[in-house]
């Protein structure tokens, strides 16, 4: 229960950051998905966009440290290297992989997206097979 206040907050404490100074980074992947960092490039989270503002909300998706990225039609994919509080870097030698299934309705803000995570390389590898899961084609080599 501690972890979803600590994401609501660090959450909220993201959109008021953005609403004043915006992201550092910020790369449109597909759809209402966007991969954005807000203080530093170690930040890099999946986010879905909504509204005029372009406001990004997290909704459990992964990040930080989010270093490569795909999708197609059917999935979202990413790879992190987990960073469990704000102030540590990104443990390199840990890599977790999830996976996005997207829906027609990914736009509507009330409606929470299933998020596969996190695996490990093999469990990933084989989900990969088994649903074609996409190619990683956005790669951060400076976060990898």
């Amino acid at each position: 229960m501690i972890s979803y206040a600590i994401r609501w907050t660090s959450l909220a404490v993201l959109l008021c950051l953005v609403g004043c100074f915006g992201f550092i980074r910020d790369e449109v992947l597909d759809g209402p998905y966007r991969l954005v960092a807000v203080d530093l490039p170690e930040d890099m989270m999946l986010c879905r966009s909504f509204g005029t503002k372009g406001d990004c909300v997290g909704d459990g998706l992964p990040g930080p440290t989010v270093f490569q990225a795909g999708w197609n039609a059917e999935y979202t994919v990413v790879a992190c290297h987990p960073r469990r509080w704000s102030p540590e870097r990104a443990d390199r030698s840990i890599t977790e992989l999830y996976y996005v299934v997207r829906q027609a309705d990914e736009w509507n803000s009330a409606r929470p997206v299933p998020v596969i995570r996190p695996l490990n390389e093999d469990e990933y590898q084989q989900e990969k097979r088994r649903l074609r899961l996409p190619e990683f084609s956005r790669v951060f080599a400076d976060l990898k």
